[in-house]
């Protein structure tokens, strides 16, 4: 990569570094003008008001990233109401804030509405930097701190550490630099995901190396020469290159800032709202079920099909919110809730994205978002009582859930996106049988298996007791099951031998129907019929045509009982009569090296049309072996 990018985040290219612990992510935050772009300046000595334009204004206008340490990074966001976006942009990453508020303003419209982003992206961990000190008297800052103090505890956050501090001056400086220090301690980010992703929040081009992006790495590892997918464009590239913290590195890991070289990428088709993870493990659609959550001090309900703004990761979408407990969610309140997105968004299990009102643009609340899916759900879908406290569910208990919830088998790579983990994360957990059933490399639960399968085998068995003749029920009859889980739990129970079937007819194995007095007494006219024929027997569709139902019955059991066999279309032979016709065979061939049909005929005492099938069914079986006009034997050793 090349050795400077103008202000960019890649430079020093050949100067490798070995990362020796999770870098970690502080954003700040706060009004306009109250000196966050100073604040990182006097503790890191970078400037991270980039552009010419912002340089020319004094107004950070898109986020500008500083390196506190080798570990630590520092993302300042816009404190402008215009540049809200690009705010959530900043902080959807970070592990912790710093909440930047002027002694002579006090608490701001855009300082709440940060607090507001911060609390609903889940981010805990805040300090305050009480800055312009220098302007205001000591008895004023006092005031303001009690007053900031008040406002915290009342939003979620009590007992936050204030820091006065000038910017200007650097009075209280090391005081922040030691609390500052003493938050960062405390953050303990463990990466339990096993896959790759990084929200892209620049994107830029670099003469003679191509594509270049950078992001916060959200989850696992990313290595040179990988490939990474772009979400929700789902495009596959090469990784050619990384670097982290100015520095040329093989990899990069949870939590580290980074920069991504990619082969064949254009910067037209990246940007700002996607991210690059791992192939294929990511949920993309246009429909989400989730929980909305709105703020306790917005200022009115949110209804039944409010178009809002989502920002989800780094992007910004508009959506139309179908509430599935009520028509209505008051401030306060949380509820499952369906999103419609205007065009496809790609997101992790639980991800937290931030609502805003369509306009006046203002945060009303957040959501999490939890699976794409297909169609629109009902207010009484029996699924939703699923969806609650997912957050405090184990991995086995997810993946119970998600079965349940998508109500089909499902592979564990399937799995794997839709509760954004590894692979190897639920593999273990899939081998127990008293959990997962498994067919073909597709999981339902046991419970549910065993109990489809249960209906299956008592559907059958109440068939079996009222028509013990029957040929079986078409599956449709078996469960009322919906067809992927039915054709799933049908071809597991096949493979086991546990059911069997004959075309679309199935029938508990080892089924053999047993036949009453009468229906013996029309078995043996059936049997006669054939015995009189003396070889010629009737054709079968006849013989069913002069048959009752009850004796078509009796004759299809036979059929499948192997008392009457198939020798040609139409032709079928009694068992016995077969036996009688194989045995004669081998008779003749213990003395004779070839048979014609004309020498057949004074064995057998029927006509040519009855002959030539059953030496074809012979050779079939692989006895017979024909040469010209006659048959030789080449079936067993004969004595």
């Amino acid at each position: 990569m090349p050795s400077s990018l103008s202000g960019k985040e890649i430079l020093l290219p050949c100067v490798h570094w070995n990362q020796i612990e999770m870098q970690k992510v502080i954003g700040l935050a706060g009004h306009i003008d109250h000196g966050k772009t100073a604040l990182v300046k006097a503790l890191t000595g970078v400037d991270t008001d980039r552009l010419e334009e912002e340089k020319r204004r004094g107004v950070t206008i898109d986020i500008g990233i500083a390196f506190y340490s080798d570990d630590v990074t520092f993302i300042d966001v816009p404190g402008h109401e215009k540049f809200i976006k690009n705010m959530v942009t900043g902080v959807s990453t970070v592990d912790a804030a710093m909440l930047v508020i002027a002694a002579d303003d006090g608490v701001m419209p855009q300082t709440r509405e940060h607090l507001d982003i911060l609390h609903l992206l889940g981010i805990k961990k805040i300090l305050v930097a009480l800055n312009k000190t220098d302007l205001v008297e000591a008895e004023w800052t006092d005031l303001v701190s009690e007053e900031i103090d008040a406002y915290l505890t009342e939003r979620g956050y009590p007992d936050t550490r204030i820091v006065p501090v000038s910017a200007v001056t650097g009075e209280g400086i090391e005081t922040l630099r030691q609390v500052l220090n003493d938050t960062i301690s405390t953050i303990k980010n463990q990466d339990r995901q096993g896959v790759f992703r990084l929200p892209i929040d620049r994107v830029f081009s670099v003469k003679g190396f191509g594509t270049v992006v950078t992001g916060t790495v959200l989850s696992h590892e990313l290595r040179k020469g990988q490939s990474v997918e772009l979400f929700p464009q789902q495009s596959v590239f090469p990784v050619r290159g990384l670097q982290s913290h100015n520095l040329d590195v093989e990899k990069i890991k949870f939590g580290d800032r980074g920069a991504i070289n990619l082969g064949g990428a254009s910067v037209e088709e990246l940007g700002r709202g996607a991210f690059l993870g791992s192939p294929g493990m990511f949920q993309t659609g246009t429909s989400w079920v989730g929980e909305i959550s709105v703020l306790p001090h917005w200022k009115k309900a949110v209804k039944e099909a409010d178009r809002v703004h989502i920002h989800v990761g780094t992007g910004k979408r508009e959506a139309r919110i179908h509430l599935l407990e009520a028509n209505q969610c008051e401030p306060g309140q949380s509820m499952l809730a369906q999103f419609f997105f205007e065009e496809d968004i790609s997101a992790g299990f639980t991800e937290k994205v931030v609502i805003r009102f369509l306009s006046p643009e203002e945060t009303l609340g957040g959501a999490r978002l939890l699976w794409a899916v297909d169609h629109r759900l009902k207010k009484q879908d029996r699924r939703l009582s699923m969806l609650k406290e997912l957050e405090s569910k184990q991995t086995a208990e997810l993946i119970s859930t998600t079965l349940d919830f998508f109500d089909r088998p499902l592979k564990r790579r399937e799995i794997a996106r839709l509760l954004s983990v590894a692979e190897s994360k639920v593999h273990t957990l899939l081998q127990k049988v008293e959990d997962f059933h498994t067919f073909q490399d597709q999981f339902v639960r046991a419970a549910t298996y065993g109990s489809i399968l249960s209906d299956v085998r008592g559907t059958l068995e109440k068939y079996h007791k009222a028509q013990p003749l029957g040929k079986g029920l078409p599956r449709e009859q078996l469960t009322e099951a919906n067809r992927l889980m039915r054709e799933f739990v049908l071809a597991s129970a096949l493979n086991e031998g546990s059911v069997k079937n004959q075309g679309d007819l199935w029938q508990l194995s080892g089924h053999q129907g047993s036949l009453d007095e009468a229906d013996e007494k029309i078995k043996s006219g059936i049997v006669k019929t054939f015995r009189d024929a003396n070889f010629s027997s009737p054709a079968i569709d006849d013989l069913r045509d002069e048959l009752d139902p009850q004796g078509q019955t009796i004759l299809q059991w036979m059929i499948q009982h192997n008392d009457l066999v198939r020798i040609d279309k139409g032709f079928y032979l009694l068992n016995d009569q077969l036996e009688l016709f194989l045995t004669e065979l081998r008779k003749w061939f213990s003395k004779n090296q070839e048979l014609t049909i004309s020498e057949l005929r004074e064995i057998i005492p029927t006509t040519r049309k009855f002959l030539l099938p059953m030496l074809n069914y012979a050779e079939r079986k692989g006895l017979l072996l024909r040469d010209g006009d006659v048959r030789r034997w080449v079936g067993e050793e004969l004595s």
